[in-house]
């Protein structure tokens, strides 16, 4: 099997995007050259997982085509692309795990330290035992390495069901209907709060066992996005571009990274507020 670890160690200007969902009911991304001001001038763009809907009659097409957009709004710009896979998009892509720049830092979509993938889901009495049997048959996790854990990571994430979600459109009255869907059952509410709550933890001790050398850990999966300090490491979720999420890019160029909140601009995404700025070098 082919790894599915990957470096990179450009020198150029490096950004970095996740949670697109390009195609799906929930996505803010109107449209895909809107996304252009933050490819211009990048050497190479990580897309880190949940690019589009691999599954999900629902959205397949739509998405398939908005991906279609994406590559050739890269290429029109020049930008080489590295796109990681996501519990979204499980089988499109070989990477799971890439280290930039030495090592100094590294990504990956950020479901490999969440046991259960999805513990917020409403289907998680449907295929909670397919993933416990999974790990019953891997045995105990410690003595694996990342190539091991990521390829568990694989097998886990086709257990999900695919996401059909719906939104009818992005009116307040529509994001406000699919916001009291969401809050059901009563479990899930608590389930997302206990899933922040020991994220930078998980993703913390995660970096340490496997990238001990790593100085920042990038991620998204859970669509909130956040920086953290654990251990002398920067931690950041990149967001996510849906509803009542906030979409974070960190660019790495002349060895700073920067993490930026971004916000639409008349037809266009584009930087709108730093969050965290570390030196490499």
């Amino acid at each position: 099997m082919a790894s599915l670890i990957a470096s990179l160690a450009s020198s150029g200007p490096i950004r970095i995007l996740s949670d697109l969902h390009l195609g799906h009911d929930l996505c803010v991304v109107r449209t895909v050259e809107s996304l252009r001001p933050l490819i211009a001038g990048a050497e190479w763009v990580v897309f880190n997982g949940d690019t589009f809907q691999e599954r999900g009659q629902a959205f397949r097409a739509r998405s398939a085509e908005r991906l279609g957009e994406l590559q050739e709004l890269c290429r029109e710009e020049g930008a080489g692309t590295i796109f990681l896979g996501g519990n979204h998009d499980p089988t499109a892509w070989p990477l799971e795990w890439l280290d930039l720049l030495d090592g100094r830092v590294a990504a990956t979509h950020g479901d490999v330290w969440l046991r259960l993938i999805s513990p917020w889901s409403v289907h998680l009495r449907t295929f909670r035992p397919a993933l416990e049997k999974m790990y019953a048959e891997a045995g105990p996790l410690e003595p694996l390495d990342l190539e091991a854990r990521l390829a568990l990571l694989r097998r886990c994430r086709l257990a999900l069901p695919p996401s059909e979600t719906r939104q009818r459109s992005h009116s307040r009255w529509d994001r406000a209907a699919f916001l009291c869907r969401e809050l059901w059952p009563p479990r899930r509410p608590w389930e997302v709060l206990k899933a922040y709550a020991q994220l930078p933890g998980l993703a913390g001790r995660f970096a340490e066992t496997f990238r001990p050398r790593s100085r920042v850990l990038l991620f998204g999966h859970t669509h909130r996005a956040q920086t953290w300090r654990r251990g002398g490491r920067l931690l950041i979720n990149t967001g996510a571009f849906v509803t009542f999420a906030q979409p974070v890019m960190v660019a790495i160029e002349r060895g700073q990274l920067e993490a930026w909140s971004l916000a639409t601009k008349g037809a266009s995404w584009r930087p709108a507020r730093r969050l965290a700025r570390e030196v490499l070098d």
